[in-house]
């Protein structure tokens, strides 16, 4: 919200939600250099952020892999795009 109180965790959305096949991965700050990357390969909670964040175009997620690596996810200006950080 925008107090930045958490929703949701530990779920798969997915509901009516269309796939998203691919997505943009930035490559600077502000996601104005991308390159697509195909989900194929990806697991739940990247699926699941990517649905939602394609639905919805003011929602920013935060996808952290069993690695450890943290990936935000948001609509810009109508592409799912991610911002991979370490």
């Amino acid at each position: 919200t925008r107090r930045f109180e958490l929703l949701g965790f530990g779920g798969e959305i997915s509901g009516e939600l269309e796939p998203v096949h691919a997505v943009r991965k930035s490559l600077d700050l502000e996601g104005e250099s991308t390159i697509e990357e195909g989900t194929q390969g990806v697991g739940t909670r990247h699926r699941s952020a990517y649905r939602l964040a394609s639905a919805l175009s003011d929602v920013l997620l935060v996808v952290i892999s069993q690695d450890g690596d943290a990936r935000f996810v948001r609509n810009k200006d109508g592409d799912v795009t991610c911002w991979d950080q370490a």
